[in-house]
Parts: structure tokens; C-alpha cells; sequence
């Protein structure tokens, strides 16, 4: 899963339109001075984490589906509620409810919690950070976000 910020403009016009989304999609890139918003494989265990400390922030229902399957579209004021909910939930928060034999148990992907410990809870750490980065970032910039999964 990825994140990658758009003016509301352009968010616009790829959500409305199935052949403007491909095309923009085709030639975008992200603006160069953005913080990476690439999550890598740690969606799932971020989202078990986030739903566990009970945050209210919600990685896959708050977008709205772009007409390409794969990619969700956040507008400019979900990116901030967001943001600001990101911003009073310190990781330490999060951490408390790290529980690598309930992950795998539970097939929390990419099931590598038991194996990996607190090198799991580490390799979450670090994207979690991605994540506030990035909703900060878009969110001081009034900007969207295009999330992209797969």
C-alpha cells in the first residue's frame, strides 16, 4: 500500500472519470519534494494495530474507490481529520497492543510476527512514521491523497 499526495483538483477529475484516471495515473509522479509514502507490506499489521488501540483511523473505508481497481482517493478534508487523529496517536500507543502469536493466529499479513518479534514491531515502527509523514505532509499542503494497493 502506498499514498501519494494530488491537488483536489485532480483528485477530482480521476475519481469522476475512468479514462482521465488512467491517463493521469499513467503519466504521474509524485511531487519530488514529498516524504515517501510507500508502506510496503506493513498495511495489515498497521491497520490490526490501529483498530486495536482503537483510534478511529481507518486505512481502507475512509477513501473512496477510484474508477481503476487498486487505487482509493482521499479528499483534502479526510486527509486532515485523518492527519490530525495520526498526529495524537504516539506509535508507543500502538505498541502496546503488538501481539505477534494473536497476529499470525489471526492471518495478519504478511504473517511474520512470531518469526520476526520485535523486529516485527520495529519494521511497523518505521512505517507507521511513512504514514503520519505522508497525511501531515498532504494535509499542510490542503492536498489529496491517491492510496494504491497491490
Amino acid at each position: 500500500m502506498s499514498f501519494n499526495r494530488v491537488s483536489a483538483a485532480d483528485l477530482e477529475l480521476v475519481m469522476k472519470h475512468k479514462d482521465c484516471a488512467e491517463e493521469f495515473l499513467d503519466g504521474y509522479t509524485p511531487p519530488e519534494a514529498d516524504p515517501d509514502g510507500c508502506l510496503d507490506k506493513s498495511w495489515a499489521g498497521l491497520k490490526y494495530l490501529l483498530e486495536a488501540a482503537d483510534t478511529g483511523i481507518d486505512l481502507f473505508f475512509t477513501p473512496r474507490p477510484l474508477p481503476i481497481d487498486g487505487y482509493s482517493g482521499w479528499d483534502p478534508e479526510d486527509v486532515a481529520y485523518t492527519a490530525e487523529l495520526l498526529g495524537k496517536t504516539s506509535f508507543d500507543k500502538l505498541a502496546a497492543h503488538y501481539d505477534p502469536a494473536a497476529m499470525d493466529t489471526t492471518g495478519v499479513y504478511p504473517r511474520i510476527w512470531l518469526r520476526d518479534g520485535n523486529d516485527g514491531l520495529g519494521y511497523l515502527r518505521e512505517n507507521y512514521a511513512r504514514l503520519v509523514e505522508i497525511f501531515e505532509h498532504a494535509a499542510r499542503h490542503q492536498s489529496g491523497l491517491l492510496q494504491s494497493f497491490g
